[in-house]
């Protein structure tokens, strides 16, 4: 069963219904404004909301610095600008705003209108965790988790992804699975993997509730429960992650945890290929090479080997290198031996 984790990534910041956060005493018309600035953003006024921060930008006002950067970075009401946005958010950090501490490191990270400075990063991911800031907490995990800005430390990365993961962040509820599922020493644990990946796989987190499945599938962390697998791929599938579509369609081409379905199998693997998920276009491919769950077709089976070998699918590569290096018949052709498509390990 295949299981591939995706680069962890930095998250920047909450949706604008939640932007507008109490962080220390403001004036109370300031206090009217920013209400007035969440109504316009609740209803998508973003003009409206441009108008009503400007004299608060002009002000100083720490959070409506980080809320004109935020509009600024999207380009919504006031033209998009990465630089002069990161500027605002900048200017807003400085003044103690912990969402923008977490934008402007977030810049830093990515170069995004600043240059990268991972160093500087840390330095400011680090003042808005130790206020508690979960995105921060996860943010700055993360440079622990690979060494940017910080020496790489597991045991770091563990500490802050758990403390975002305790205030219920599913970013770093999955991110803190994944790292005791491929942690070192005493850091490995499939049970502490499971318990976090099912923490955020009931928060709709479409990569936890995939990787959830695997562990079921396996037997890693629980009981092995084919079935329960199946419900959590399934899950995942149907919010279109494509490495669960194609978990799926193994779980239904090889009848675990539910009847064996070639059909099922076919339409899980189409979702899945057609998002360019390299192990689902190579089986897909073997389907329709077999003709099984689809009437036999050569030319499309090719077709998608062709499309996986391209996306890196070791399988469907070596299919390609057999139907290449395959000698020429003088009298009678062999008959031709199937691919067989091998069950793979976690990533």
């Amino acid at each position: 069963m295949q299981i591939r984790v995706s680069a962890l990534v930095l998250l920047v910041a909450l949706s604008f219904s939640f932007l507008l956060l109490p962080q220390g005493a403001a004036r109370a018309d300031d206090g009217e404004s920013l209400r007035l600035v969440q109504a316009a953003l609740n209803k998508s006024d973003f003009d409206e909301a441009v108008k009503l921060l400007k004299p608060l930008v002009d002000s100083g006002n720490a959070e409506a610095l980080y809320v004109m950067g935020r509009l600024i970075l999207d380009g919504k009401g006031v033209k998009k600008n990465r630089t002069r946005a990161a500027e605002f958010f900048r200017l807003a950090a400085e003044k103690g705003d912990l969402s923008a501490m977490n934008s402007w490191a977030t810049a830093l990270v990515s170069g995004d209108g600043v240059p990268r400075n991972y160093r500087e990063a840390a330095r400011w991911f680090r003042k808005a965790a130790d206020q508690g800031l979960a995105m921060a907490q996860y943010n700055l995990g993360y440079l622990y988790a690979y060494g940017r800005g910080v020496n790489k430390d597991e045991s770091a990365a563990i500490d802050w992804y758990s403390r975002a993961a305790n205030q219920g962040l599913a970013s770093a509820q999955y991110s803190l699975g994944w790292t005791y599922l491929n942690g070192s020493g005493e850091n490995q644990s499939d049970t502490k993997a499971a318990h976090w990946f099912e923490k955020a796989a009931e928060q709709d987190h479409a990569k936890a509730q995939n990787n959830l499945a695997f562990m079921y599938a396996e037997g890693r962390g629980y009981a092995q429960d084919p079935a329960k697998a199946l419900q959590w791929y399934t899950r995942s599938a149907e919010q279109g992650y494509a490495e669960a579509q194609y978990n799926l369609g193994f779980m239904y081409e090889q009848g675990r945890g539910v009847p064996q379905d070639y059909t099922k199998a076919v339409d899980w693997y189409r979702k899945a290929a057609e998002q360019n998920e390299p192990a689902a276009q190579y089986s897909l491919g073997l389907m329709y090479d077999q003709g099984t769950g689809v009437p036999r077709n050569l030319s499309e089976a090719n077709r998608w080997y062709n499309l996986a070998a391209k996306n890196g699918d070791p399988d469907a590569k070596a299919v390609l290198r057999a139907q290449n290096n395959k000698p020429q018949p003088v009298r009678k052709a062999p008959v031709p031996s199937k691919p067989v498509k091998k069950e793979k390990k976690p990533q």
